[in-house]
């Protein structure tokens, strides 16, 4: 039996949750590359999953992670190859993330999770990364010009981030740059994909043009086969936690949701990305 240890990244309102709930719903009822496996053995508790699941099947948002939790769900999981997998899949509050990056100090759980990580999966909300436009494209440089003060958030540039928090986490997993990085596997998913206006460019390209800086940290240091880019859309519409969409209730969340692979096809597989990080 395979037992992959995977690390999820994803800072809060990034999609974590629903994500984690729409992909037991897929596994349980509308399995594709994967399917949760039930014969034989004590039943995992997927209580956490179902009360996400709960909510999406009366068409309400749920509710996010509590910023203090960490807690592992054991998922059994069967492959189309009849590969037995137990994946423990974290669940922790996204703000976690965000205080990693802020104080430099990586709490003992997740320093074991990134030494024993085979894989990272990343979710990255692109319409919700703070980026600044490049000074020297918007330098006025007419003559007898008085340059003025523009006040900024206090707050990083998504790109110098995201390429910081890497090089934190990497450090820590005891990873160097010296070679092209093929261990941790990387899958980063674009989430709440239908945010996005240009979805029939190919995720990467998309990645591209929102985080160009952290784009080209990621295709520099990784090897070109263990890294792929994915466009997520857990829901497919937005949801709130208040009001009911009626229409979600009535198709079911099993067929709401989709994702768009590295090649830009459009499926409704939402464990794809997930099989592709635990294949060979």
């Amino acid at each position: 039996m395979l037992t992959p240890e995977i690390l999820l990244l994803g800072g809060p309102n990034s999609g974590k949750t629903h994500y984690a709930g729409q992909l037991y719903g897929r596994l349980r009822r509308k399995p594709g590359e994967l399917a949760l496996r039930t014969a034989g053995g004590t039943p995992a508790d997927l209580s956490a999953l179902d009360e996400v699941l709960e909510c999406l099947e009366d068409g309400r948002a749920a509710n996010h992670t509590s910023t203090n939790t960490w807690d592992e769900i054991l998922l059994p999981l069967v492959d189309k190859q009849g590969r037995n997998i137990d994946l423990r899949w974290p669940d922790y509050g996204g703000e976690q993330l965000n205080s990693v990056f802020d104080q430099r100090e990586i709490p003992e759980k997740w320093r074991s999770r990134l030494v024993e990580a085979e894989s990272w999966m990343v979710l990255i909300r692109l319409e919700s990364e703070t980026t600044f436009d490049d000074a020297l494209n918007t330098l006025n440089i007419r003559p007898n010009s008085v340059a003025t003060p523009s006040a900024r958030p206090n707050t990083w540039d998504a790109n110098a981030k995201w390429v910081e928090l890497f090089q934190l986490l990497l450090h820590v997993s005891g990873v160097g740059y010296r070679y092209r990085v093929r261990k941790p596997r990387l899958a980063i998913l674009l989430s709440c994909y239908d945010e996005i206006n240009n979805q029939e460019n190919q995720p990467c390209d998309v990645l591209d043009a929102y985080l160009p800086l952290f784009s080209s940290f990621v295709k520099s240091n990784w090897a070109a086969k263990e890294v792929s880019i994915w466009g997520l859309s857990s829901l497919g519409v937005p949801l709130n936690s208040e009001d009911t969409n009626e229409d979600f209730v009535d198709d079911g969340p099993e067929e709401q949701g989709w994702i768009i692979s590295p090649d830009g096809k459009k499926d409704e597989d939402l464990s794809k990305p997930l099989s592709w990080l635990l294949g060979e």
